[in-house]
C-alpha cells in the first residue's frame, strides 16, 4: 500500500467518524420519525367511516325514515286526498321498523361472522 493509499483510507474513515457524530443527521432522522408518526396518526374525516362504525341497526332505521319523509313529501304531488298524509307515515314508520330489523339482521350476521 503507498503512502498516498493510506492517507485517503485515514481520510475516508475520519469523514465517516464525523458523519456519524454529526448532531444535524440525527436530528433530521427524529424529526422524521416524530412527523411520520404524526402524520400517521391523524386519521382524514370521512362520512362514509363514520356510518361504518355505527350499528346498521342505527343506520337501517335512518334510511329508512329518509325514505318515508321523502315519500311523504313526494306522495301528495302524484295523489290528491285525504289519505295521502296517513298513508306518508306509515311508510315512514313501516320504513324505520323495516330498516331496524334488516340492520339487526346484518349486525347479527357481521357478529356471527367474527366468532
Amino acid at each position: 500500500m503507498s503512502q498516498n493509499d493510506e492517507i485517503e483510507r485515514i481520510r475516508r474513515i475520519r469523514d465517516r467518524q464525523i458523519q456519524l457524530r454529526d448532531p444535524s443527521v440525527e436530528q433530521k432522522r427524529v424529526q422524521r420519525v416524530i412527523s411520520n408518526k404524526r402524520r400517521s396518526s391523524m386519521e382524514k374525516f370521512s362520512l362514509a367511516r363514520i356510518f361504518g362504525d355505527i350499528p346498521k341497526m342505527i343506520t337501517g332505521t335512518l334510511i329508512g325514515i329518509m325514505i318515508g319523509i321523502l315519500t311523504l313529501v313526494i306522495l301528495p304531488y302524484f295523489f290528491e286526498g285525504e289519505w295521502v298524509d296517513p298513508v306518508g307515515i306509515g311508510v315512514a314508520a313501516f320504513g324505520a321498523v323495516f330498516g331496524f330489523f334488516f340492520g339487526r339482521a346484518i349486525d347479527t350476521r357481521n357478529a356471527l361472522h367474527d366468532i
